[in-house]
């Protein structure tokens, strides 16, 4: 039986969705949201999926007019980035600096023999 697959919503895609409604390319676009989320790992790639599941979920057309340029785009998007995005953001970003901290730890980390300090710490106890 095949699962039926989420269609996720992140911080990105109200400002994605804008922009190719306006008529920008994935490319342009996944520049304008790194100059908003310079940490983020949105590509073109990553705008061109989004938007194909907005044409195949009819909430956007196939063919639109360009109606913007990339600095009108980058004007227009600071006031659309909503303090919830910007949170979602940090969150992200912030969850995947502690992941990378946690196994550079376990890289690093001596495997030392703690069984004689674990049985004296027994034997204390039991006195």
């Amino acid at each position: 039986m095949a699962t039926k697959s989420r269609k996720k919503h992140l911080y990105w895609h109200t400002i994605a969705r804008n922009l190719l409604e306006m008529g920008m390319k994935p490319t342009q676009i996944a520049k304008c949201l790194k100059s908003i989320f310079p940490e983020a790992e949105i590509t073109g790639r990553h705008v061109g999926g989004y938007r194909r599941r907005l044409i195949n979920d009819d909430m956007l057309e196939k063919t639109i007019s360009t109606v913007i340029n990339m600095q009108e785009a980058l004007s227009m998007m600071k006031g659309w980035v909503s303090e919830d995005d910007e949170f979602i953001y940090h969150c992200a970003v912030g969850s995947a600096k502690r992941q990378l901290k946690c196994f550079e730890y376990k890289m690093t980390e001596e495997i030392k023999d703690r069984s004689e300090e674990l049985d004296i710490w027994l034997n204390m106890i039991g006195q």
